[in-house]
């Protein structure tokens, strides 16, 4: 095999390599999920990480957000849970579900009104939403 051949195989398998390596998920991924059966403050700091890693899609950061909220909810730290939906719909204006969850969560802290717009909101965007969260 020629030097030139060699030479190109070797940048061939290198920008594979590069490619392969970029398109992995970060590993705070399989904590920053949403789900109750990780930690919430695990959850919360893994979230944390990916939002601030500069290295994720805008739709990812807005999972990022979105889930982070989920943990702060389940920690009935309602402010910091609104905080986090109002970035996943500043990034996605069409999430029905992050809607009717900062809907919820104003409902919990006394912004009735505010609330109610947000569920109403969500309805527009999926009306058959409300009967999936349990309302």
């Amino acid at each position: 095999m020629s030097i030139l051949a060699r030479g190109m195989g070797a940048a061939v398998a290198f920008t594979l390599m590069i490619i392969y390596a970029s398109a992995q998920p970060s590993s705070h991924w399989q904590a920053c999920t949403g789900n109750p059966g990780i930690d919430w403050d695990q959850q919360i700091k893994s979230c944390t990480a990916l939002i601030q890693s500069d290295a994720e899609s805008k739709e990812n950061v807005a999972i990022a957000f979105y889930n982070r909220a989920l943990a702060y909810e389940n920690k009935e730290d309602y402010a910091r849970a609104i905080a986090d939906y109002d970035e996943t719909i500043r990034l996605n204006p069409n999430d029905a579900d992050a809607l009717l969850y900062r809907g919820l969560d104003k409902q919990r802290t006394g912004d009735k009104a505010g609330g109610d717009a947000d569920v109403a909101a969500a309805r527009r965007l999926n009306p058959n939403i409300v009967r999936r969260a349990g309302r």
